[in-house]
């Protein structure tokens, strides 16, 4: 019984460790689109990234998330909070998923766009990436 408990503590604070470092890389991309530098936030995903956006054909690297994302500035989004709603482990440890919530804003403050979103983390060299981001929009 002592073992089993261990091992359970053991996963639950590596799961915790792993919510913190995703919460720590999304607040590295909220900074960066308040920012409105889409290079910084490319920078956040993997050279070999696939970006999902709702209505767009799949986008292969950073050039693809400078793209779309330049393009939801440009269009008029100042600033984006995300939720997290779920964070786990994948594989031997170097893979994790996230599944949330995304709101853009403004320059007034007001909602832009909401929607929801998963992402597949990879570590490379013990930093995480996003490596593969699929977004859709709440809204009609």
């Amino acid at each position: 019984k002592l073992l089993v408990s261990k091992i359970i503590c053991r996963k639950k604070r590596s799961v915790m460790a792993l919510i913190d470092d995703i919460q720590a890389a999304n607040a590295k991309f909220m900074e960066a689109f308040a920012k409105h530098d889409a290079t910084a936030l490319s920078m956040l995903y993997t050279e070999d990234c696939k970006l999902m956006p709702t209505g767009v054909d799949v986008q292969v690297g950073r050039a693809g998330v400078v793209q779309v994302f330049g393009g939801v500035m440009t269009a008029g989004a100042m600033s984006v909070l995300l939720k997290i709603d779920e964070v786990g482990p994948m594989g031997a440890g170097d893979t994790a998923y996230e599944r949330s919530h995304y709101t853009f804003y403004d320059k007034d403050g007001k909602v832009f766009d909401h929607g929801k979103y998963v992402v597949i983390w990879k570590k490379v060299d013990g930093t995480w990436y996003l490596h593969i981001d699929i977004f859709n929009t709440n809204s009609s």
